[in-house]
This record gives C-alpha cells, sequence and structure tokens, in this order.
C-alpha cells in the first residue's frame, strides 16, 4: 500500500554485529551495520536506500556532515513510500525526484 507523509528530520543508525564464522579465533571483527532513515511526523521510519545517498551525492561514502545536508533536503518535504510484507516502510521515490 502507497503512504504518503512529511519528513520531520532524517537519522543514520549504526550498530555492530559479531561475526559468528570466526568467533573462536583471535581475529574477530565486528561487522559493522547501518541504516538511514527518514522519520514522518507521524512517526514512520521510512528507509533510505545508502547506495540512493551515495548516488545522490556523488559520495563513496556517509559522513555525519551528508546526513546533516539530507536532513536539511528533507526537512518538510512529502515524500511517497510503501509498507513491506515484514511491516517495514521504504521510500517508494528517488532522491532527485524529491529533493
Amino acid at each position: 500500500m502507497l503512504m504518503r507523509g512529511k519528513v520531520k528530520y532524517v537519522r543514520r543508525n549504526i550498530w555492530y554485529e559479531e561475526n559468528s564464522s570466526d568467533h573462536w579465533t583471535s581475529h574477530n571483527h565486528a561487522v559493522r551495520c547501518t541504516c538511514t532513515y527518514a522519520v514522518t511526523y507521524s512517526g514512520d521510519e521510512i528507509e533510505i536506500d545508502e547506495n540512493d545517498i551515495r548516488d545522490f551525492y556523488d559520495i563513496s561514502n556517509i559522513t555525519r556532515d551528508i546526513i546533516e545536508q539530507l536532513n536539511n533536503d528533507l526537512h518538510n518535504v512529502w515524500v511517497n513510500y510503501y509498507e513491506d510484507e515484514d511491516g517495514d516502510y521504504y521510500l517508494d521515490d528517488d532522491l532527485e525526484d524529491i529533493i
């Protein structure tokens, strides 16, 4: 189902997951995971594909400054999004179409 909402702010979550395949070795390093969300005024968290962010801003690394720029660019902008079968929300528009 397609929905529409106004973006209140953008945030990026960063967390680390243990690499279970190397659990018993001394070379065990956690895997860094990230996810960027646009949060609407109704509280829905809409995932934004991070490769789309990289392509739009023509960058290789997403920094805090890029997230701040994206936050400024999307603040109070109406976006279309949809809910998948797991109940997660995803941006339905391309960034270049809404910014």
